[in-house]
């Protein structure tokens, strides 16, 4: 990792790789208390490409969609006027900002399912991310979907509320293969390739950590950004999940078979990781 090596001005960008059910709602609500909204964007995955292997080769465009971003981007305008200190960052489409705007961003989280850092002119990309084990993963997962009581639901939430975590796997590994194997490593590399992955994080990231070390990777961050220390909250952390694993027997046989790049990975930010703490321990 860059941690120790990366030069730091006003040219530098917080790049959060948000990889689902991983604390990253956390990371991104305690970053960004520390930036002005107009420093903060969220990338996100349209809604329609989510985990669509299955769909891989089908096209959507939607309908007026410069008329959607003008409009969106007005509301943002017009919220921010209203609220000083909201997520109004939700409102802004990268395409749509303006270059100014660009060159004012500090921290962007991207919850997206292949990494990807938008072009910005002269922008130095610190690139940080959280890891976690596929079991509890899996199993968070669940808790969240079964959860979900809106409207439209999307398809496996629709079988959280009617199966057990059991036949959720079951139909997660039939119909949604990209949610339950190696999701980390597809994420950074485009593989499922332990070594590779291994280069990204060696090679390009200026800091990763495991999910139990969230507190302590916040507060490295606030060391080396010079932000002032502050105590880190929890959040969308469930009541329902129990911090027992609760997949049978079989399934979590098959999760570690099919998650050993993601598991080796894990392990490697693990050590990696607990090596920069050890030589900071002093600052914390």
């Amino acid at each position: 990792m860059l941690f120790s090596k990366s030069y730091i001005d006003h040219n530098s960008i917080l790049f959060y790789v948000h990889i689902h059910k991983s604390g990253g709602t956390s990371v991104r609500e305690n970053l960004r208390f520390y930036f002005n909204d107009n420093q903060v964007l969220r990338l996100t995955e349209p809604g329609i490409n989510h985990y669509i292997e299955s769909k891989i080769y089908s096209s959507y465009r939607p309908k007026n969609e410069n008329k959607i971003k003008k409009r969106l981007k007005k509301i943002k305008d017009y919220l921010n006027k209203l609220i000083k200190k909201n997520d109004t960052s939700i409102f802004r489409d990268f395409n749509s900002i303006t270059t100014q705007e660009k060159e004012e961003l500090r921290f962007i989280s991207s919850n997206q399912e292949r990494m990807t850092t938008p072009h910005i002119l002269g922008k130095n990309f610190l690139k940080i991310t959280t890891i976690r084990d596929p079991l509890s993963r899996i199993q968070s997962y669940y808790f969240e979907a079964k959860k979900n009581n809106g409207k439209y639901k999307k398809p496996y939430q629709e079988i959280a509320s009617k199966y057990d975590i059991n036949g959720f796997i079951n139909y997660l590994y039939d119909k949604e293969p990209l949610m339950v194997n190696d999701p980390y490593c597809v994420c950074l590399s485009g593989t499922r390739d332990f070594l590779i992955t291994k280069k990204i994080i060696d090679n390009e990231f200026f800091l990763a950590a495991p999910i139990e070390k969230i507190d302590e990777f916040l507060n490295l961050l606030t060391i080396k950004l010079s932000l002032k220390k502050n105590n880190f909250k929890k959040y969308r952390v469930s009541n329902t999940n129990t911090k027992e694993i609760i997949i049978n027997s079989e399934l979590i046989d098959k999760i570690i078979s099919t998650n050993k790049a993601d598991i080796d990975l894990k392990k490697h930010i693990e050590l990696e990781f607990q090596n920069i703490l050890n030589d900071y321990k002093y600052l914390l």
